[in-house]
């Protein structure tokens, strides 16, 4: 079976779980436009510009994720010391909790609107978890497994900054992208994808 046909089956599972178009591109680690594709595949649309990422090997691991975690805290250092690190849900939670012990930072958990986003025009807005640390006023960093159009790490930024908060950086694992800083906030990542 080719990877695309995997992709499709796995979204069409995804689906039938319940899980909304966002939840979907989040768990295949594709755009929420490709998870879209996936999930209606075969009805004359064009075949989004889009990367795959498989991290399963790296994520399902505590003791590989660790070390990737120290990785980007050396990264994040490079940026100042953070007062908080932000875990994007769901992919980043895990990333970011062991990256914040590495810090010694609180932790904050955001939820982006693209979790409840199921292809709709209607936009959902994205929230902090209440269960965590608060980022007003405070110096932040946002961690995520992946950025694919920096939609999301766009809309953390935006909910810092109007909690008077300052994002020193974002990290991530693989940045589809390329993106150097996003409104004005840099980027690291341990891969960057480069389309030639």
């Amino acid at each position: 079976m080719s990877k695309i046909k995997e992709l499709v089956k796995k979204a069409r599972e995804l689906k039938e779980r319940g899980l909304t178009t966002g939840e979907i591109a989040d768990e295949l680690n594709v755009s929420r436009e490709t998870a879209l594709w996936l999930l209606t595949q075969g009805r004359g649309d064009l075949i989004p510009s889009d990367v795959h990422i498989e991290l399963y090997r790296i994520s399902s691991s505590a003791i590989r994720l660790r070390r990737v975690a120290e990785i980007l805290t050396d990264m994040i250092l490079d940026y100042g010391e953070p007062e908080v690190v932000i875990g994007v849900a769901v992919s980043g939670i895990s990333i970011a909790t062991m990256i914040a012990e590495e810090l010694t930072a609180e932790l904050a958990v955001f939820y982006p609107k693209k979790l409840k986003w199921d292809g709709q025009a209607k936009h959902h807005a994205g929230t902090f978890s209440e269960n965590f640390a608060r980022v007003n006023g405070k110096k932040c960093v946002i961690v995520d497994d992946i950025i694919t159009t920096g939609t999301t790490i766009t809309e953390v930024i935006e909910n810092v900054r109007n909690r008077d908060g300052k994002v020193i950086c974002s990290a991530v694992i693989v940045d589809k992208e390329g993106f150097e800083e996003i409104n004005g906030v840099p980027i690291v990542s341990m891969l960057k994808i480069v389309r030639i």
